[in-house]
């Protein structure tokens, strides 16, 4: 009987390091953290926290104090998430109004930051900044790809029209 009760107290002891710790290593003090506002169709959650294009901050366009230069992830999140405008999904879980500002933002982070999947991006940010959509579907889908999505394959490009009518359906959703 003692055994086991020092090995419960042992296990009680373990685990409150352990979770102190992940808690102390969350948010140093002066440092920015990573969003989790992101979670998307890679973990199948729908818990993401979205902002239209009204909403920023001083520093991210998107609206959220996040750790820059940007991780991998987050960078496939806001490329996906702006992809959204332009494409036709079954399933869309995340949103981001494309803008010039925000475009500019991901690409200055290609400039301080080195991406596994940089070319990509870079082609992507390239092709939007000039105003060309017309592989939105291919290049929503290659993110999308890379994040394992298994809901959400963009089938094709919306109309101006529907395009329109997803961010002011998307807009009454978020308020």
């Amino acid at each position: 009987m003692n055994k086991l009760w020092v090995g419960v107290i042992g296990a009680v002891l373990l685990l409150t390091a352990m979770g102190v710790y992940f808690i102390a290593s969350l948010d140093q003090p002066g440092e920015k953290v990573e969003s989790v506002d992101n979670i998307e169709e890679t973990t199948g959650e729908s818990a993401s926290v979205t902002r239209t294009s009204g909403e920023s901050s001083a520093e991210n366009p998107f609206g959220e104090d996040v750790k820059t230069p940007l991780s991998e992830k987050l960078m496939q999140q806001y490329i996906h998430a702006m992809s959204h405008q332009k494409v036709a999904a079954k399933e869309k879980w995340s949103f981001f109004e494309i803008t010039d500002e925000r475009l500019a933002f991901l690409q200055n982070q290609l400039e301080v930051q080195q991406y596994k999947n940089e070319t990509l991006y870079a082609d992507i940010l390239s092709s939007w900044q000039s105003g060309d959509f017309s592989n939105a579907v291919s290049q929503h889908n290659a993110i999308w790809n890379l994040q394992d999505g298994s809901i959400g394959e963009a089938t094709g490009l919306l109309s101006p029209k529907e395009e329109e009518a997803f961010k002011q359906d998307w807009g009454k959703e978020t308020r």
